[in-house]
């Protein structure tokens, strides 16, 4: 086949060749005798027109060669990626200006140095198992090494390293990612920060999603609604059982949560004053002072979920409704917190059991006290037992 293209190329050069000449000769007839040696001159004219245009193809795909070899250097020089060959020994055969750059070295001092001198002592021995992996012609990722500049500056480059088609040399374009990293580990840092501030502050903190289903709670949080992690994060804030009410004891409309709120506006909600009794039955409430702050996706006006953040201010409030009871219902109080009985209490204060029974109740609906317990520990926190 190789054979016939080039019968064939050379036929249609003689055609080309032999318009050429008729072109620019005029015809004369050969005198008599003389017909073999018109034909040798013509034979000789036509391969010279062979010739010449045969070196002008050859100088036109010179031209071109020499346009692409520029193109190609242009663009391996200026490349934004650094481009290195290596041998097997890990010399730097070549590099573009780019890597000189990123080296701080020049290109003539560059050639024939090992390329490990540039890499940092971290990294040794694992840049040099990854060139050895790639002259055995085992496939790569694309590693990330610490590098140094000339100066001793380090920076972080991302390399492709691939085996050359002759298996004599590797080639190495490196990418300088150090703003990247740079960047990742200062999100590593706040997300580190932000992790020990999450779990160590005194506040308690909920992240709620668009449907309501809790998806982080800190110890504080945990500690607060007297539940554990677990218990709450299998929960969804219309699922938890918990009561919600105002200051003045009526109902807090589900609605009305600064949670919910904050996802349907969009606005930071802050310094709610809530109360909460954990379930249906008889619990002690616990007051709390609330922030709702809407979280976004990047580009979204549509808030996604909600911080929760709170803190207990239980016994601030508490006392202050204490402060408000009669020198009675604190006399009685402090009788109900020793263990005393109604009849006890009664004979000891002169009233009836009846009246005992209406300043308990009294007691427990003005404390939002409904346990035992609570009423000992609010006690022992006023220092009256």
């Amino acid at each position: 086949m190789i054979v016939m293209n080039k019968n064939k190329s050379a036929e249609a050069l003689r055609l080309r060749a032999e318009e050429h000449l008729k072109e620019n000769t005029q015809e004369v007839l050969p005198p008599v005798g003389t017909t073999e040696l018109q034909r040798l001159v013509h034979e000789l004219e036509v391969h010279q027109i062979e010739l010449e245009m045969q070196n002008e193809e050859l100088q036109q795909t010179r031209q071109q060669l020499e346009k692409h070899l520029s193109e190609y250097t242009e663009l391996y020089d200026f490349a934004p990626v650094g481009y290195c060959t290596l041998n097997n020994h890990g010399l730097i055969l070549q590099a573009n200006l780019s890597l000189v750059s990123m080296l701080g070295v020049e290109r003539s001092r560059l050639v024939n140095q090992h390329f490990v001198h540039f890499v940092s002592d971290d990294s040794r021995l694992a840049f040099i198992s990854i060139i050895e992996k790639a002259f055995q012609n085992e496939g790569q990722e694309n590693p990330v090494f610490e590098l140094k500049k000339n100066g001793g500056r380090k920076f972080y480059a991302r390399m492709a390293i691939r085996l050359s088609e002759d298996v004599l040399n590797c080639r190495i374009a490196l990418l300088d990612i150090t703003a990247q990293i740079l960047v990742e580990q200062k999100l590593q840092l706040s997300e580190r920060n932000f992790r020990t501030l999450f779990e160590t502050m005194p506040q308690g903190v909920l992240l709620m999603d668009v449907e309501g289903k809790i998806t982080a709670v800190n110890p504080s949080a945990a500690s607060i609604l007297g539940l554990s992690i677990d218990e709450i994060l299998k929960k969804q804030l219309k699922d938890t059982g918990w009561r919600f009410i105002n200051e003045d004891g009526t109902d807090f409309p589900r609605e009305n949560h600064p949670s919910l709120v904050a996802l349907r506006t969009g606005k930071t909600i802050k310094d709610v004053v809530m109360g909460l009794i954990p379930s249906s039955e008889h619990s002690d409430c616990v007051w709390l002072l609330v922030d709702a702050i809407p979280q976004f996706s990047v580009g979204e006006d549509k808030s996604l979920q909600v911080f929760i953040i709170f803190e207990d201010i239980t016994f601030r409030k508490r006392i202050l409704v204490y402060n408000t009871l009669t020198q009675r219902e604190k006399e009685v109080f402090r009788r109900v917190v020793l263990g005393m009985s109604r009849t006890i209490i009664a004979e000891t204060l002169k009233i009836s059991p009846k009246t005992v029974d209406k300043h308990k109740e009294n007691l427990m609906e003005k404390l939002h006290l409904y346990t035992k317990k609570g009423m000992v520990d609010f006690s022992k926190s006023i220092g009256q037992t």
